[in-house]
């Protein structure tokens, strides 16, 4: 099996019209709304999609407020869909709904899924800078956009109590093949799909006195310049910003993150760390700092 990266992610939300205009405000690119919810969509073909709280389709959970309901992983092939059915159906309950999506639960009760990924990859522009005599701009000004426009969901992030939070993170390495990046025992475990290289898709964070809980979700930017000019609009636009600007010591991304109303909070990056088959597993005791 091989997954891929992120391919959607649904929210069960209280004020769906804030939602919606929070994410536009953010830089996704709305496909459809109504009275009961929307989807919004990368430029790379991932979804983000909403839905009222009280529908009774959407998975259950214990958090009071919007949240994460369940993300779904994009696999490479039908192959792939059904050999992780065959697999997870050995000690739980795995069902499959009309349109051939997997739907099941992780060992810390977070509600996942699995569909065929269905990537649509859009042309980037690469920044041009000036550094010494390496000259990549030539009788052009160097002026950033006045608003950022996600290109991807990067990761999600979940709390996971202290007390078990390796045999979680096992699941993922066991049974779906994620590849461990880096790990502290005071901190988490940062993984990465089979299919990815990024420093980490899923970060399983964990501090004494942690509960379970939904964390962030992440959207990948075009450079430095469009996390700060991203972040500048979200707080002209009565956003609270909760961390931030920064880069984090492991991932090595710029960063900047904002409470989010669907649940949660949310980040922009860029810069993350890119590992492939060579990289070795780091172990630390205690977590190097956060970020600087």
């Amino acid at each position: 099996m091989a997954i891929l990266r992120i391919e959607s992610l649904v929210f069960g939300v209280e004020n769906l019209a804030m939602c919606i205009k929070f994410l536009n405000d953010w830089g996704l690119n709305k496909i459809e709304s109504n009275d009961e919810g929307a989807e919004f969509k990368t430029p790379d073909n991932q979804s983000i999609i909403l839905r009222q709280a009280s529908d009774p389709s959407l998975p259950l959970t214990e958090e009071r407020n919007s949240t994460l309901r369940e993300i779904l992983w994009g696999v490479d092939s039908q192959i792939s869909l059904d050999s992780i059915a065959t697999e997870l159906s050995k000690d739980r309950e795995v069902h499959s709904d009309g349109s051939g999506t997997l739907h099941t639960m992780d060992d810390s009760q977070n509600y996942l899924g699995f569909k065929i990924s269905d990537p649509k990859f859009t042309d980037v522009s690469v920044s041009e800078v000036n550094l010494y005599e390496d000259i990549n701009r030539v009788n052009k000004r160097g002026w950033p956009v006045d608003k950022a426009r996600p290109l991807r969901i990067g990761h999600i992030v979940y709390s996971l109590e202290k007390e078990g939070n390796w045999e979680a993170a096992q699941f993922y390495v066991d049974r779906l093949k994620f590849r461990v990046t880096d790990r502290s025992e005071t901190g988490g475990t940062f993984l990465r799909c089979e299919g990815s290289n990024f420093h980490h898709n899923l970060f399983l964070f964990h501090r004494q006195g942690s509960r379970r809980y939904y964390n962030h979700v992440a959207f990948e930017v075009n450079s430095f310049d469009e996390v700060m000019i991203g972040g500048n609009y979200m707080l002209k636009q009565g956003a609270v910003s909760v961390s931030g600007p920064g880069r984090h010591s492991l991932g090595s991304n710029i960063f900047w993150y904002f409470n989010n109303p669907c649940g949660g909070d949310i980040e922009y990056f860029s810069d993350m760390d890119r590992m492939d088959d060579n990289w070795e597993t780091r172990y630390w005791d205690e977590s190097p700092p956060y970020a600087r």
